[in-house]
């Protein structure tokens, strides 16, 4: 790697890891080659760790919450590539922001590196200010991510007749659990007590008591007033902003 491609490298972590609020983690067999770099970013940056094993390094990753995570395309015995796939496919919860660096100007290895999952690719040939720019922009975009996942998300589990509320798992008796999945499966529709009553039951009658109403209570009990939107004539419908 050459020199220039350090500093250039420096550079650019420097500038995201100002940014960065969590752990730094470098995964590279070839730590010799950037040791430079290193020494240099640890001595102004304490949440940085380095790993020259690759299956320490991926454990590492799998088991703590890393905000970024650096790898060398070359990585031996498995390259950046794979290590991004398996790291994708097994921490599916708070998975970091990955970024391949290299100093081959191969455009086919930079999309080989961005399709395999990775958020960034960073040649060294760049410009500095080019890289610390398209790399803020990801890492927005990623603590956009962060915070969209942290609020009040609602996910369903259709076989076990659960709502998940912020990873929360809640199980609702099997009747308010369809009025919710009818709901949950047109966001932006409101459904009548009729069109509920019929999808459910398969009774309009049901329209005609105060069924429906006590379903969405006892739902809104659990998930949250807002989470349930009502209008008077049209019916009830899901705030998609908890979607």
């Amino acid at each position: 790697m050459a020199w220039h491609g350090v500093k250039l490298l420096a550079t650019t972590l420097l500038s995201v890891m100002q940014a960065a609020s969590g752990l730094i983690v470098f995964i590279d067999n070839s730590i010799h080659q950037i040791y430079k770099t290193l020494d240099a970013l640890q001595l102004k940056f304490k949440n940085i760790k380095v790993f020259n094993d690759e299956k320490e390094g991926i454990d590492f990753v799998l088991e703590n919450p890393v905000d970024l995570l650096f790898l060398n395309l070359d990585l031996i015995p498995n390259d950046a590539v794979s290590v991004t796939k398996e790291i994708r496919q097994k921490k599916t919860e708070g998975c970091p922001f990955i970024v391949i660096y290299s100093d081959k100007q191969d455009d086919f290895v930079q999309e080989i590196a961005l399709n395999c999952g990775a958020d960034s690719f960073i040649n060294f040939h760049n410009k500095p200010a080019i890289l610390q720019l398209f790399i803020r922009n990801l890492l927005a975009r990623r603590k956009s991510r962060i915070r969209k996942n942290t609020t009040s998300a609602i996910f369903i589990d259709r076989e076990q007749y659960l709502v998940f509320k912020k990873d929360e798992p809640i199980q609702f008796p099997k009747k308010e659990f369809k009025v919710f999945d009818l709901l949950f499966s047109m966001p932006d529709k409101f459904f009548t007590k009729l069109e509920i009553a019929i999808q459910i039951w398969g009774n309009e009658k049901i329209a005609e008591k105060r069924i429906i109403d006590v379903h969405i209570y006892n739902i809104r009990q659990q998930l949250g007033k807002r989470v349930i939107q009502s209008q008077k004539g049209k019916g009830y419908r899901i705030n998609s902003k908890y979607i």
